[in-house]
């Protein structure tokens, strides 16, 4: 593959994860889950951390963990879904040689597939529908400043892979 540096971008449940798995399976290059690094070195689960130290102190650490990713020669991220909001991690992800994919999902594709999974915090509300459409709503613009959209309805992990090497060989 010609290029070396991929961030998958997009809500929680777009694939980011199962995309970037099947990548890294495909290219080799190496896989960073920034979610995981987070749970890792702080030793906490993110939806714990947003209980006791809220939603602006992982933010800041969501920055420092893209900032040392960053640093490596080659690297898929798969990011979390809300690592577009930070101007800082914009600057990061859209404006330098890094490929950046959004993984765009329709708000009823993510209810669909995440509608069970007690792991977000942003979801533990009384209407978790109408909340990924308001979070999608607010992200979006951020979302289309990649350098690729992948439309993820009805398609396969597979699929949506083959289209990012496509576009990338």
């Amino acid at each position: 593959m010609k290029y070396k540096k991929f961030a998958l971008i997009g809500m929680m449940g777009s694939g980011k994860s199962a995309v970037s798995k099947e990548l890294n399976k495909i290219t080799n290059i190496k896989l960073y889950e920034a979610d995981d690094i987070f749970e890792f070195e702080n030793n906490i689960k993110i939806k714990d951390f947003f209980k006791t130290q809220g939603e602006e102190k992982f933010r800041q650490i969501e920055t420092e963990i893209l900032k040392k990713i960053l640093l490596n020669e080659e690297f898929i991220i798969s990011t979390g879904g809300g690592v577009i909001l930070s101007p800082e991690n914009r600057k990061l992800l859209f404006y330098n040689d890094i490929k950046t994919i959004y993984l765009k999902t329709s708000s009823e594709t993510i209810y669909q597939r995440i509608k069970n999974d007690k792991k977000r915090p942003l979801l533990m509300v009384e209407n978790p529908k109408k909340e990924i459409e308001t979070i999608l709503n607010i992200r979006e613009q951020f979302y289309l400043m990649a350098d690729k959209t992948i439309e993820t309805d009805n398609k396969t992990i597979e699929e949506i892979t083959e289209e990012i090497i496509k576009s990338y060989e």
